[in-house]
């Protein structure tokens, strides 16, 4: 069964970097700027001179220190002290101390604006694209799972099928945990405290 690791990981690599290659453009590469543009969705309101937007400087224990940024028109995921909502949200305008999000009034069938000071946020969840590891995040699960199902499915040492030993138990749960690892360092829930900080900067 050791045998098919390498395969079951090849062939999923594979495909995904096949994929990729057949649908890149070197005439359709975005810049620097575009990409930075681009990162939050399509919703987002190109920055101006002077437009405030909100920052979280985070210092994960795992990870190291990253900025991540928020405009308006991006979308944000987070919780507020004393809720047990969990907001995810596009940011409609951002203040000194606080920004808005529009809310659904079904009542009376029109759009409100429910501002949202900083320091009620308790947590927020956000993401970063990191290389190889934002991709294995479901890669690897799923080869655990191959790789468990195949010896199961087929002959084993003892010739018979339906059944498994520990070795492949073992690698295959290896494989999972290795991709929830690469799915918490890609997606992740921080506490706002002294270690992560919520606050607005302006564009110049």
């Amino acid at each position: 069964m050791r045998q098919l690791l390498p395969i079951v990981l090849l062939l999923l690599l594979g495909n995904q970097r096949a994929w990729s290659q057949d649908h890149y453009d070197p005439k359709k590469a975005l810049t620097s700027e575009e990409l930075f543009i681009k990162q939050g969705g399509t919703n987002r309101v190109i920055a101006t001179p002077g437009q405030k937007y909100l920052v979280l400087d985070a210092s994960p224990v795992i990870g190291g220190f990253h900025r991540y940024r928020f405009f308006p028109g991006d979308n944000i995921k987070f919780r507020m002290h004393d809720e047990t909502i969990r907001f995810n949200e596009t940011i409609a305008n951002v203040t000194d101390s606080s920004f808005s999000i529009a809310v659904i009034n079904e009542a009376v069938g029109r759009m409100d604006y429910q501002e949202i000071l900083l320091k009620d946020i308790r947590l927020m969840k956000v993401s970063k694209r990191i290389p190889f590891i934002t991709q294995l995040a479901p890669i690897l699960p799923l080869a655990g799972v191959i790789y468990i199902g195949a010896d199961f499915f087929n002959k084993g040492v003892d010739n018979k099928r339906y059944t498994t030993d520990t070795s492949s138990l073992i690698v295959g749960g290896a494989l999972m945990a290795a991709g929830y690892i690469c799915y918490k360092l890609t997606f992740s829930s921080l506490k706002i405290n002294g270690r992560n900080k919520l606050k607005v900067l302006e564009t110049y």
